[in-house]
């Protein structure tokens, strides 16, 4: 009897991601299109670049696997906000964001390259790695936008991939006479108000940092139509419902901020 209620609950869980992706396709058409724009950017890029490469100390560096792995991460992000589970979009998204932090480390000083890829070759290696990669080093300034990036990079290192009380403590209940501690399909899925402000935060943030990215790449190897992105644009459409979040909660404002990359002062008001 108790092998059968595993696939059960199992079963039970995917159904309720299912039902919660089924509903984002019905009401949240607007913002699956402002993802579609973000997400066909990345291969314009890479396709920009072609061969293009950065002239290394023994072979040509190429960029665009850290492209396909921005590409891969953020699609694979926004597939668990589909399913209202932001905590674990965040958790993916981390390369995403890294990797831009990475590339522009390479352009600044292609040296870099060198002790990123030699980085467990042995102690010396290692402290080279965390001397160039780690605390104030990790600033790109080939990177427009470096510090608002790095800052989310280590955010989401501290809020989502250590130990989140407000994470775990949401799918427990201690009702008298429970019979379960976790029940799967209210666990699976974050209310509506939580919803509504990381997707949010999460458009604004991938298109900042799309931006950021091919203003690197237009600046070091020239300015391309396939580099630009229009964040402004963006912006002005997520505008009115950021502000109406951020006037809404406190929590959510913080949300915004210091996940979605938007200023306080962006938030003040609807245009």
């Amino acid at each position: 009897t108790e092998t059968r209620s595993m696939p059960s609950d199992i079963l039970r869980y995917h159904a309720a991601l299912s039902a919660h992706r089924d509903r984002f396709l019905l009401e949240h058409g607007a913002e699956l299109a402002r993802f579609d724009s973000i997400d066909a950017q990345l291969p314009r890029f890479t396709l920009a670049l072609g061969e293009d490469g950065l002239p290394g100390p023994r072979t040509t560096l190429r960029l665009a696997p850290f492209l396909h792995l921005m590409h891969r991460h953020a699609r694979n992000a926004f597939e668990s906000l589909m399913c209202r589970q932001s905590h674990q979009a965040w958790t993916i998204v981390r390369p995403f964001v890294e990797a831009p932090l990475i590339m522009g480390k390479w352009i600044d000083d292609p040296r870099n390259a060198v002790i990123w890829m030699s980085r467990k070759s042995g102690k010396a290696a290692r402290k080279d790695y965390r001397d160039a990669y780690t605390g104030d080093a990790l600033r790109p300034q080939s990177l427009p936008g470096c510090d608002a990036i790095r800052n989310l990079f280590l955010r989401l290192e501290d809020d989502f991939l250590l130990t989140s009380a407000r994470h775990y403590s949401r799918a427990l209940s201690f009702s008298p006479g429970a019979e379960r501690l976790f029940d799967l399909p209210s666990a699976a899925a974050e209310d509506d108000a939580d919803h509504r402000a990381h997707l949010c935060a999460f458009l604004h943030m991938a298109g900042f940092v799309v931006n950021a990215t091919g203003r690197m790449l237009a600046a070091h190897f020239g300015d391309r139509p396939e580099f630009r992105f229009d964040t402004a644009r963006l912006e002005r459409e997520l505008r009115p419902g950021a502000c109406a979040i951020a006037a809404a909660d406190d929590v959510h404002r913080n949300v915004l901020v210091h996940l979605g990359l938007w200023t306080h002062e962006s938030l003040h008001s609807a245009p």
